[in-house]
């Protein structure tokens, strides 16, 4: 997906933060977490949220945000502590 010229005016409409355009890494790990039909995505200054672009439109409403990680936990993280 080619980035618009107006892009520089994305900014979360929670936070206020600029918003970037998601990378191919970052695209594969929203479809593995199960999030389906999109083109792409807009995530976040501090890679907590990402917001779908769906149809070629981006969503960048709070009810549309996707909680994201842009690393997954370590092991550690999921063991459990019994």
């Amino acid at each position: 997906m080619p980035t618009p010229e107006y892009s520089s005016l994305f900014v979360c409409p929670q936070t206020g933060e600029r918003l970037r355009q998601a990378t191919d890494e970052e695209m594969e790990a929203l479809k593995a977490s199960g999030e389906q039909g999109l083109d792409g995505a807009w995530i976040r200054a501090d890679s907590a949220v990402a917001y779908p672009v769906k149809k070629g439109i981006p969503l960048l409403v709070p009810a549309a945000a996707i909680p994201f990680k842009k690393t997954p936990p370590s092991r550690k993280e999921n063991l459990s502590h019994d």
